[in-house]
């Protein structure tokens, strides 16, 4: 009879032990020490010269697509200027790659396929098309084809020199009037 009692027991341990992991604590109810660290959505690679300032935002037909995309741009840390008739910007979705083309004059609403300067926030200086330490670039692009709802894109931003910049969004599933689109 002593022995179904050590194996009862033994028993009794392994449930409890296994049944402690089972627990329902979510990460916001664990200690400091154990909650997961954050992950920056854009982060600045050594190298890169510019980043993205606030929001990616797409305006868009509500309850359709989304026909441009707009985000600010400046220089990652303390960089020299970047010369923005030089960049070249590159968009890609899930079924197109496409090279877009400068508005002429570099600013202004773009049509299909192009970008231009929205406005320049924090303006140094006269207006030119260099972008300075304290100035955003706010640029707008217009892909060829719509942006539909939970869509992925990928902007790539390619200054002169350095590493271009990368911009991953996916689209909200309900497209309204104006969006932000959602970090990866």
């Amino acid at each position: 009879m002593a022995a179904w009692h050590g194996v009862f027991l033994t028993f009794v341990l392994i449930l409890a032990s296994l049944a402690a992991g089972c627990t329902d604590s979510s990460p916001g109810n664990l200690p400091p020490a154990m909650s997961p660290l954050p992950v920056p959505s854009d982060t600045v690679l050594p190298g890169q010269v510019l980043q993205i300032f606030g929001d990616v935002t797409g305006q868009g037909i509500p309850g359709g697509t989304i026909d441009n995309i707009t985000f600010a741009v400046g220089l990652a840390d303390v960089h020299d200027s970047v010369d923005m008739e030089q960049i070249g910007i590159v968009y890609a979705d899930a079924i197109r790659t496409e090279t877009l083309h400068p508005v002429n004059g570099y600013y202004g609403d773009p049509p299909k396929g192009f970008w231009g300067i929205i406005r320049v926030e924090n303006q140094v200086g006269s207006p030119n098309n260099r972008l300075d330490n304290t100035e955003r670039f706010v640029i707008r692009i217009n892909p060829t084809a719509p942006l539909v709802p939970r869509q992925v894109i990928t902007i790539d931003i390619k200054p002169p020199e350095g590493h271009s910049l990368t911009v991953r969004r996916v689209a909200p599933p309900t497209i309204l009037a104006d969006n932000i689109l959602l970090p990866l």
